[in-house]
C-alpha cells in the first residue's frame, strides 16, 4: 500500500509541528500540509485537481466561521475520499456521535499514547474506523446522531423561529415579533425545513415539540 498522504487541522501550531515530525519518522506517512483554520484547508482542496490526501487529522474546536462538526459535512460531500480522524481534548458521547454521523471515521482523545494514535490513522487509511469504547459507551443509533447534529447546526435565529412555528405563529406575527421582513422569515422557514430534512410545515411543528425547540 502506498504511504498514507495526512493533512493536519489544529489552530496549534506547536502541535501541528509536533505531529509532524512524530508521522515524519514513519516510512508509510506522510505529512502533506497543515492548517491552523478550516477556509484554508478548504482552499487548499480546492486548488488540487485530484485527491491531495488520504487521511485527515481534525481538531474539532476550530476558530469561526468553520469549526470541526461543520466542516465534516462538507467534507464528506466534496471529497467522500478523504477520510477523516478526529483527534480532540474534548470527548463526550454526544460529541462522537455526532461526528459520526457527519462522517468521521473515528475518533481519539488527544491524551492517546503515539503508538495509538499511529495505530488509528492506519486503521482509517485502510478503510476501517475508530471509535473508543471509553470515549462513547452507548453511541446513539444513526437517526438519533443524525438529529443531534442537525440541532447542533440550527442558528440562533433559526431556534427563535421554530419556537415561534411551534407556538403557532403565522409568518406575518413571527416577522413583528423578530422586527424581520416577512420574506427573511419565510426564507428561514424554508432553511429549517431543508437542514432539518423535513417537507411540510406540520413537520417543523411536530419537530420542535419532539425535540423541545
Amino acid at each position: 500500500m502506498p504511504a498514507c498522504r495526512i493533512l493536519l487541522l489544529d489552530d496549534h501550531p506547536a502541535l501541528n509541528q509536533g505531529l509532524r515530525t512524530l508521522f515524519d519518522q514513519e516510512p508509510d506517512l506522510s505529512v502533506v500540509a497543515t492548517f491552523a483554520a478550516g477556509p484554508a484547508l478548504l482552499a487548499f482542496l480546492n486548488a488540487q485537481p485530484a485527491p491531495a490526501a488520504d487521511v485527515l487529522l481534525l481538531d474539532l474546536h476550530l476558530p469561526p466561521p468553520l469549526d470541526g462538526l461543520a466542516l465534516l459535512p462538507h467534507l464528506r460531500h466534496t471529497w467522500p475520499a478523504l477520510r477523516v480522524l478526529v483527534f480532540s481534548s474534548a470527548t463526550s458521547p454526544e460529541l462522537v456521535a455526532q461526528a459520526a454521523a457527519a462522517g468521521a471515521s473515528g475518533f481519539l482523545n488527544k491524551s492517546a499514547e503515539a503508538d495509538e494514535l499511529l495505530a488509528a490513522i492506519r486503521t482509517v487509511y485502510a478503510g476501517g474506523q475508530v471509535f473508543s469504547e471509553r470515549q462513547a459507551p452507548a453511541l446513539p443509533s444513526s437517526a438519533a446522531a443524525t438529529i443531534l447534529l442537525q440541532l447542533r447546526q440550527l442558528t440562533t435565529r433559526e431556534r427563535e423561529i421554530i419556537g415561534l412555528v411551534r407556538e403557532g405563529c403565522s409568518t406575518r406575527t413571527i416577522a413583528a415579533r423578530l422586527s424581520l421582513s416577512e420574506f427573511t422569515v419565510s426564507t428561514h422557514r424554508r432553511n429549517l425545513l431543508q437542514k432539518l430534512g423535513l417537507h411540510r410545515p406540520l413537520e417543523l411543528v411536530r419537530f420542535a415539540l419532539d425535540h423541545g425547540l
